[in-house]
């Protein structure tokens, strides 16, 4: 698709720089300078959205809906920030559902009238690909949806086997925190882990709602690098990362990763690339339990690697059917997605 059009529909367009980029809207309420940009959001799942966004879904080969953990209403909160940024888009896209395709989120937990709203409109997407089996599960009754690794994964499975998975591993450990809601004993974890000394805290994230940067400059020694940064380290370390795409990046780097999961993204991931031994849930790991995994990976290196080679097969052939799936939206094919990989 090196010729492709691209244009992206964006619930914060500005965050972005290019023409690209197109900021979602309703038709009416967001003419208005008065009405706060989230405000007027929420109006499109009634209102629909406006009319340069509608032409560009009818003018479209593909209309393609990235990865992320963007539909959910287990709770008031949560539902209303799926309904403003991503109920309408969801509308859209199952307007045009021949030529729509969620690729690998998590979706849910939802309850009520707004499960059954969001489960007929998944019903009318060509394909929608989960990636737990949580969101398979709660949605076993929508034929459109299959499970499919985490984008990060199907990254991680193109990779060769690092290169230096018998160079010894550093004793400096890598650690990313986050804040995290139901925390239980979570930062009592972080605190230990403060304490001990052992870990070079790095930043994954520092954008929007998603800022660790005040946090990390509390539990840390000093100022934490981007992971971008720690990945370019010529000396592979253990990473301990409760984000998931922390702990992924490490990986694709050849950085050995433990993951402190707090969403079933994270062990749906984990599960996918054969590492289910090395995901702890984050509200409730110890220190000691992160402990005995690091060594555990020091002590065998290989054997750690071992495990995701053996899942890359498996994964690569999941991609291949997307990338099958993908070209036949392009190429007008109405064959069932869905159907194609069950019989496969």
């Amino acid at each position: 698709m090196d010729n492709a059009d691209f244009r992206v529909i964006a619930s914060e367009a500005s965050a972005f720089e290019g023409d690209e980029y197109v900021q979602w809207r309703d038709r009416f309420l967001s003419k208005s300078t008065r009405i706060p940009r989230r405000a007027a959001m929420l109006a499109t799942g009634f209102l629909g959205p406006c009319n340069e966004i509608k032409e560009l879904a009818e003018q479209a080969d593909l209309i393609v809906a990235v990865g992320g953990g963007y539909l959910r209403g287990g709770s008031i909160g949560p539902a209303i920030k799926s309904w403003g940024a991503h109920y309408g888009q969801l509308k859209l896209a199952a307007r045009y559902g021949h030529k729509a395709i969620y690729l690998s989120q998590s979706i849910g937990p939802f309850k009520g009238v707004y499960k059954r709203a969001v489960a007929r409109q998944l019903a009318k997407i060509r394909t929608v690909c989960v990636r737990d089996d949580r969101s398979l599960s709660e949605f076993a009754s929508v034929a459109s949806v299959l499970r499919m690794p985490d984008l990060a994964v199907l990254e991680l499975a193109r990779q060769p086997r690092p290169s230096g998975v018998s160079t010894p591993l550093s004793d400096d450990p890598v650690i990313v925190a986050r804040e995290l809601s139901r925390p239980r004993r979570y930062y009592e974890l972080l605190d230990e882990a403060s304490k001990s000394k052992q870990f070079e805290w790095a930043l994954q994230s520092t954008g929007g709602g998603n800022d660790d940067l005040p946090l990390t400059q509390r539990l840390g020694t000093r100022t934490p690098r981007p992971m971008a940064e720690v990945l370019a380290d010529e000396s592979p370390r253990i990473v301990v990362s409760t984000r998931l795409h922390g702990a992924l990046s490490s990986l694709i780097a050849g950085f050995p990763a433990i993951h402190l999961s707090y969403e079933r993204k994270g062990w749906g991931a984990y599960e996918d690339i054969g590492l289910d031994d090395f995901v702890l849930n984050a509200r409730d790991a110890t220190l000691a339990q992160v402990d005995a995994l690091m060594q555990r990976i020091l002590g065998n290196p290989d054997a750690f690697w071992s495990l995701i080679e053996t899942k890359k097969a498996e994964i690569r052939s999941t991609e291949n059917y997307l990338l099958d799936v993908i070209s036949s939206v392009v190429n007008g094919s109405q064959q069932s997605a869905t159907r194609s990989w069950e019989a496969s």
